[in-house]
């Protein structure tokens, strides 16, 4: 089971090592190392391209970072920071031009170490996520670099469960099954706090899911994104 885990948004060269120090003490494919941020309202929105030599430290600890890249220009940085190493970079929720998510994949595509990596849309449509996919693939990404993953959609109606995003695990292994990709789950943003970030890990074990992108910071009361569903690191190792 491939595992992305670590804090919502790089902050600090403090927080950086310290989410390095802790990652290195256990079996994690790839370091949550995002530089930009997408925020619902003004706030802290990531360090952006000054983070960048953030990218090269993790790699020099000899591990892997994940990034989430909001535009093409984006890409061609994190690609020129690090070329020809192991680096995941993401297309997340919010971003549903199918024109920039096909530039994204074009220059994603130029490093051969490169995993790119496709969340669902904010509203339920199976037909919409297969078709960014389709999107990605006619630019002749190779299938072999690509992920998907389920993080749930906007919830509408009731929310007994008071998760931040609805799962619909059948829809998520429906997609899965249909083009032959693997689809990983995000608990973090389905369920907006720990609590439902447990239990979602839970449920989720279910089904065939086959990894798992996971928020953990070091000190999740002092998180300046989404600290509400941070893990620790020691409630991390809990789950696993």
């Amino acid at each position: 089971m491939m595992i992305i885990a670590g804090p919502c948004a790089v902050e600090s060269e403090k927080q950086l090592e310290r989410s390095i120090k802790e990652a290195k003490k256990r079996k994690i494919d790839f370091l949550r190392t995002p530089l930009w941020k997408p925020r619902t309202k003004p706030g802290f929105d990531g360090v952006g391209e000054k983070g960048l030599r953030f990218l090269r430290k993790v790699k020099s600890e000899g591990l892997s970072p994940a990034t989430e890249v909001i535009t093409p220009e984006h890409a061609k940085i994190v690609i020129d920071t690090i070329p020809d190493s192991e680096v995941l970079l993401w297309i997340g929720a919010r971003n549903q031009n199918h024109f920039v998510q096909k530039e994204i994949a074009r220059i994603v595509a130029k490093n051969k170490k490169a995993i790119l990596l496709i969340k669902n849309q904010p509203w339920p449509s199976k037909d919409h996520f297969l078709g960014v996919v389709a999107h990605i693939r006619e630019t002749e990404f190779e299938d072999e670099r690509l992920l998907l993953c389920h993080r749930g959609f906007f919830p509408v109606g009731n929310n007994r469960d008071n998760y931040r995003n609805i799962p619909d695990y059948e829809m998520a292994m429906e997609v899965k099954s249909e083009i032959g990709l693997p689809m990983l789950i995000d608990p973090s943003h389905i369920g907006g706090n720990t609590t439902n970030v447990k239990e979602v890990i839970k449920s989720a074990s279910s089904y065939n899911f086959d990894g798992i992108m996971v928020e953990v910071h070091p000190n999740p009361p002092g998180a300046l994104t989404d600290k509400n569903q941070q893990l620790s690191w020691e409630q991390f190792d809990s789950m696993f």
